[in-house]
Formats: C-alpha cells, sequence, structure tokens
C-alpha cells in the first residue's frame, strides 16, 4: 500500500508520507473518515478490490486529516477511534493500492461538491469506479449526494454504486456504535464490530513522575485526553507481549486537570520515553476513582496488577 497526501493547498497534513499531485494509474476509489476501520469498512473494501479486479483499476482508499469535525464543528467533537498513523497500519493489512489523505481545513470544506468530484475524484485521483456508503454526503454544507454524483459520473466517465449498510446483530456497524460502546466500557462488545481489539499506537512522553514516586513507574502516552474510552483502569496489552495495567482518566487522587493514558508494566524495566507504543485494550478493570491516601491507592494498584494480569 502507498499512502500519501495529495496537494491540494499549500498547507501540508501532519503525517509523514508522501506528497503528490495526482495518481498516475485509474483507480476504483472509496471516500470516508474510516474512523477505526471497522468490520462494515473492511466489508465495504473487499467490493472495491473485487470490482477494481474486475475492472484492471487500482484500489484507493481516500480519507481525511484532520477529522472534518474538528474543524467544522470542535465543540461536537467527542473523540477519535485511530489517528492518521493508526489508519495506515489497519488498512495495510487490507491490501489497497493507495491510501491518500487530503487535508480537510476551512477551504477544503468550501469546496462545492461537483468540484470535489469533478477536480479531486475524477481529474486528480483518476476515478473510475466510485463505490459510495449509505450515508455518503460530501462537499460544501453536505450539498452532494447519490444522485449528484451519478450525473458527474456519466458526464465525467466513472461509474458509481451505492452500497448498502453492512449488519451484524442487527446493529448497522458504524464508528458511532464502536465510540459508544468503547465509552462504556463494553470492549468485547466494541470488539465484535471493530473485528479485532481496539488498539492505539502513541508516542510516550514525561509525565509528572509521580508514577515511580510511590513504586509503580508509568509510561504516559501523548495525545490521549480524546480517547473513545471510559475513564478507569484496564488491562492492556503492550507491544503484542507484555502484559500490564493502564489508567484513563485525570487521576483524581493527585487532583489532575487533563486525561491522559498511563500505562505501568509490572516487573519490567523497560525505558519506552521517545518511542511509539502500540497498547491494546484486554478489558476494563474498574472505574477511576479518588482515594483518600497514597497508601490506599497502592493497595489498590497491587490488586489492579493482579486482575490485569489474569486476563
Amino acid at each position: 500500500m502507498k499512502p500519501f497526501f495529495l496537494n491540494l493547498s499549500n498547507k501540508r497534513c501532519p503525517i509523514k508520507v508522501e506528497q503528490i499531485d495526482s495518481l498516475s494509474e485509474q483507480t476504483a476509489l472509496i471516500v470516508g473518515n474510516f474512523d477505526g476501520v471497522h468490520i462494515g469498512h473492511k466489508y465495504l473494501i473487499e467490493r472495491l478490490k473485487k470490482e477494481a479486479s474486475a475492472r484492471g483499476l487500482k484500489t484507493a482508499v481516500v480519507t481525511f486529516c484532520p477529522h472534518p469535525l474538528k474543524v467544522l464543528a470542535p465543540r461536537l467533537f467527542m473523540c477519535e477511534l485511530s489517528s492518521a498513523e493508526e489508519k495506515i497500519d489497519i488498512l495495510k493489512r487490507e491490501r489497497v493500492d493507495y491510501l491518500c489523505f487530503l487535508r480537510f481545513d476551512r477551504e477544503f470544506a468550501r469546496m462545492s461538491a461537483k468540484e470535489f468530484l469533478g477536480e479531486v475524484i475524477y481529474r486528480r485521483l483518476r476515478c473510475r469506479y466510485l463505490l459510495v456508503g449509505y450515508d455518503w454526503r460530501f462537499g460544501y454544507k453536505r450539498e452532494g449526494e447519490i444522485e449528484l454524483a451519478r450525473e458527474m459520473g456519466q458526464k465525467l466517465g466513472f461509474d458509481v454504486e451505492l452500497a448498502k449498510p453492512f449488519k451484524k446483530e442487527g446493529h448497522i456497524v458504524s464508528s458511532t456504535l464502536v465510540r459508544r460502546l468503547l465509552s462504556e466500557g463494553r470492549l468485547k462488545e466494541a470488539e465484535e464490530f471493530l473485528g479485532r481489539r481496539y488498539w492505539i499506537k502513541r508516542a510516550v512522553v514525561r509525565g509528572d513522575g509521580r508514577g515511580s514516586k510511590i513504586g509503580f513507574p508509568t509510561a504516559n502516552l501523548k495525545d490521549t485526553e480524546n480517547l473513545c474510552l471510559k475513564e478507569g483502569v484496564y488491562a492492556v496489552l503492550v507491544e503484542d507481549s507484555m502484559k500490564a495495567v493502564a489508567n484513563f482518566g485525570y487521576r483524581p487522587t493527585f487532583s489532575g486537570k487533563k486525561r491522559v493514558l498511563e500505562v505501568h508494566i509490572p516487573g519490567r524495566e523497560v525505558d519506552l520515553r521517545g518511542k511509539k507504543i502500540k497498547v491494546e485494550f484486554l478489558g476494563f478493570i474498574r472505574e477511576e476513582k479518588k482515594f483518600s491516601s497514597v497508601e490506599e491507592l497502592k493497595a489498590q494498584i497491587e490488586e489492579d496488577i493482579k486482575e490485569a494480569l489474569s486476563f
């Protein structure tokens, strides 16, 4: 898979991928946020690959950076399942040919639906087959819909297919559903709709050192304030092999002001600062709470570690 950032302006997206102006090969493509890359997304990608193979086209997944809600309605933006880098890691396994990131900003949001289809989808990305989800809208103020896409496709020379919603156990599989399940601590149910355990991969940054002072050193992870997780303690797996316990929240015993994910790896002295580590969530242990003393907190952490190691 070749991930790249399509140059639509002079502004760059904070992803370390190649910046290009257009593709040289004709494509079958799909556009969306692909937050979490769940089994509904994978169903669409399999459909896309099948059509691309039949038509002799390359497959392309087109997504945005940052998430459009962060730009258009930041107060409504609650959380994001996967960062851009995590999407790259997940989609590598889906064996698509191209992963295209479009920088979403106020300027891009003013692009008309017709201009988006003609300039970006058809000319720059050389689309000849476009697969769209049941709820797909695009362009300025979401003015674009399936019929406009089909009209433009007939005029320019690309086919448009509308995919039906993918359901599992009577539920339409969506990123919104997965976010809700994770925010309620329902990891096993979220796993069914993701098709995998939920995980993140973030950089380890310097914390305040309180964990080390009380005998439980932690790795504090960057950019985790808005994770789609219930605040509390989790059993986790670090780098696919190390069982650990993690706390997500404000650390009320120490009057924390910002949510953070911190991970303690029992019995292992590993210097992770500056590295990006994968943290896979195995199970929810308990809700976050404020303890009356540091000694009470330490006793509870010992219990949390025992439970985490039993997963």
